[in-house]
């Protein structure tokens, strides 16, 4: 008797294991498959920020985030919004964005759309010291000599909101193309220092 009720145990034990197990397969599957989700909507709406379609573009940042809430697709979000002039859209992104933790490529381009949100909103006390900090942050990445642009603003505490605006742009979009360059094939100017 005391045979059955071990086997009947074990039976029991490993038909428990087994859904506990297949449960965790499905589970990375569905991990998988909204990763793909996501991946696929930022993609896609990357590709409408470059042709200047910022609304198409944030709905598949919003697309993104309903699969995964990565920095990446939040700073995206974020930036589409102020280009459609949502500027409390746009903050509200920056603001989850900057609670993650491991922001990585995407650092660059919160700090300077907080900035750029701030001073938009007539922010100025808060705009100007978010400036700094985007100028601080970039001058620690190799920047392109333009940023000498963006620190007279912060030292006048003038800032040209078109002109500091395409600034940004450039210099947010240099940092990511090198970085994605330098991710996906150890080359370029990030690649060189290994």
């Amino acid at each position: 008797m005391k045979r059955i009720g071990a086997v009947v145990l074990v039976i029991v034990f490993f038909l428990g294991l087994s859904r506990i197990v297949f449960a965790e397969e499905k589970k990375s599957d569905g991990t998988r498959g909204s990763y793909r989700v996501y991946s696929q909507n930022l993609f896609q709406g990357k590709k409408e920020m470059r042709r200047g379609e910022f609304q198409q573009a944030r709905i598949y940042f919003m697309r993104a985030l309903e699969s995964q809430r990565h920095t990446e697709a939040l700073a995206f979000a974020a930036t589409a919004s102020y280009k459609m002039n949502d500027i409390q859209a746009a903050e509200r992104y920056i603001a989850e964005a900057e609670k993650q933790t491991g922001r990585g490529v995407s650092e660059l381009r919160i700090a300077g759309y907080k900035a750029l949100t701030y001073l938009r909103e007539r922010r100025d006390g808060e705009g100007m010291k978010a400036l700094q900090e985007y100028t601080n942050l970039y001058s620690h990445l190799d920047p392109l000599m333009n940023i000498r642009e963006v620190e007279a603003m912060v030292i006048t505490g003038r800032p040209d909101l078109g002109k500091l605006e395409a600034l940004i742009d450039e210099q947010i979009a240099q940092y990511e193309d090198e970085m994605e360059q330098y991710l996906t094939t150890g080359t370029g100017f990030y690649g060189r220092h290994d």
